[in-house]
C-alpha cells in the first residue's frame, strides 16, 4: 500500500481532479501546506497523527489520503472504511471529510474519487496492492479509462455551496418524513423546505428514493461513530475478547453504550425515520445497515460475555438485542427532555440492564 511521501508535493503539480474554482482553491491550499503536514501530521509508517486544526492543513491532508483512491474505480464503504482504518482510527471523520471537501463522491451505497491530485506518468498505486484481502484494485478498464481521461474517471467535484446545499436537503427530507411519513412527502416538499427551487433539487438527488437513501446514510454513520476501530474491522465479531480482563471489557461496553445513546438522542428525528421507513430502503443500503449493526453486536457480545464470564451465550446474546432496542426505542415516541438528559436516562438504563 503507498504510504504518503515527500515526492506527493511535486507530483501534486502535474495533474489535479476537477478544473473548476473550488478545484483551484483546493489545489492553491494543498501545496501551500502539503510539506509541512507530511513532516507534522504523519509518522514513518505513513499513519495519521491527528486531524490538522487549519482547514488548509486539512486540505492538504485529505489531498493525501484521497491518493490512496484510484480515479475511475467506486469502492464500497466497507472497502474505503478499511483503506482509512489503516491510516487513522476515527475513519469515519476522515471519510466525512473527504467528502466534504469534495475529494470523494457517494452514490447508492458507492465511493469515487471526484477531486484532488493524481500521480502522473504512471498508473496510481493500487488501493489494495498490500491491503488487507478483499481491499479494492482497479480494473484493466478502470485503468484505461484513466490513462484516456474518460468523462467516467473523473466525475463531477462537490462545491462548498453544493455540500450545504445538500445537507439543506437532508435535513428538510428528515424532519418532513419523520412528520409526515415518506410516502406522504414529494420531492416538491423537500425542495421548498430546502430552499430549492423548481427542478434544481434534482442536480443534487435524482429521486425521493435517492434522498431517502442519503437520510439513511446518516443513520449508518451514527451507527459508525458509535463502534470503535476494533469493532468495525470485517472480521471483529469472531474476535475473542477472553483475554479482557472483566472489569476492563464493562468499562468499554459502559463507554460504548454512552457513545451510542449520545448519538441516537442527539439523532432522534433521523432514528424515527430510519424506525417507520426502513422498509422503503433500497436492497443495497439494507445490506449496509445490517452489516454496520452486525460489527457492532457482535461487539458488544463479546465485551458483555467478557464482562460477565458466567452468562450463557442466549444470556448475552438476547440481553445485547434487548439493549439495542432500548436505545433505539427513541425513535418511537416523543420525549421532553434535552439529548443531554435522554442521553443520560438512556445510558444509565442500559448499564443497568447489563449490569457494567
Amino acid at each position: 500500500m503507498r504510504e504518503p511521501s515527500a515526492g506527493d508535493g511535486a507530483r501534486r503539480e502535474e495533474t489535479w481532479v476537477g478544473s473548476g474554482d473550488h478545484d483551484i482553491e483546493l489545489k492553491r491550499a494543498s501545496d501551500g501546506a502539503a510539506d509541512l503536514v507530511l513532516q507534522r501530521f504523519f509518522d514513518g509508517d505513513g499513519r495519521l497523527l491527528t486531524i490538522p486544526a487549519k482547514q488548509s492543513r486539512q486540505i492538504a491532508m485529505y489531498d493525501l489520503l484521497a491518493q490512496r483512491f484510484v480515479p475511475g474505480v467506486r469502492y464500497t464503504e466497507l472497502e474505503v472504511n478499511r483503506e482509512l482504518m489503516a491510516v487513522y482510527g476515527d475513519y469515519v471523520s476522515l471519510r466525512r471529510g473527504l467528502v466534504d471537501f469534495g475529494f470523494l463522491d457517494r452514490a447508492d451505497g458507492q465511493y469515487w474519487r471526484s477531486g484532488g491530485s493524481v500521480p502522473v506518468g504512471e498508473d496510481p498505486a493500487p488501493v489494495g496492492a498490500d491491503a488487507p484481502p478483499g481491499g479494492p484494485a482497479p480494473t484493466a478498464a478502470a485503468r484505461a479509462g484513466m490513462r484516456r481521461g474518460s468523462p467516467g474517471a473523473t466525475p463531477r467535484t462537490t462545491s462548498p455551496r453544493g455540500v450545504r446545499r445538500r445537507e439543506a436537503i437532508v435535513a428538510a427530507a428528515s424532519g418532513l418524513i419523520a412528520d409526515r411519513g415518506y410516502a406522504a412527502v414529494g420531492m416538491d416538499d423537500i425542495g421548498a423546505a430546502a430552499g430549492v427551487t423548481g427542478p434544481a433539487i434534482y442536480r443534487h438527488f435524482d429521486s425521493k428514493a435517492a434522498v431517502l437513501a442519503e437520510v439513511f446514510e446518516r443513520v449508518i454513520d451514527s451507527l459508525l461513530d458509535a463502534v470503535t476501530p476494533h469493532a468495525a474491522e470485517p472480521d471483529g465479531a469472531n474476535q475473542t475478547t477472553s483475554v479482557i480482563a472483566p472489569t476492563d471489557a464493562a468499562r468499554a461496553l459502559a463507554e460504548a453504550i454512552d457513545r451510542y445513546a449520545t448519538g441516537v438522542s442527539a439523532r432522534r428525528r433521523l432514528i424515527a425515520v430510519f424506525v417507520r421507513e426502513v422498509h422503503h430502503l433500497p436492497a443495497e443500503q439494507g445490506e449496509r445497515l445490517v452489516t454496520s449493526q452486525r460489527h457492532l453486536i457482535g461487539r458488544w457480545r463479546e465485551l458483555l460475555a467478557a464482562a460477565h464470564p458466567d452468562w450463557s451465550v442466549q444470556r448475552v446474546r438476547t440481553a445485547v438485542h434487548g439493549a439495542f432496542g432500548l436505545l433505539n426505542s427513541v425513535g418511537t415516541y416523543e420525549s421532553p427532555l434535552t439529548d443531554a438528559e435522554l442521553a443520560a436516562e438512556l445510558t444509565s438504563l442500559t448499564r443497568a440492564a447489563l449490569a457494567v
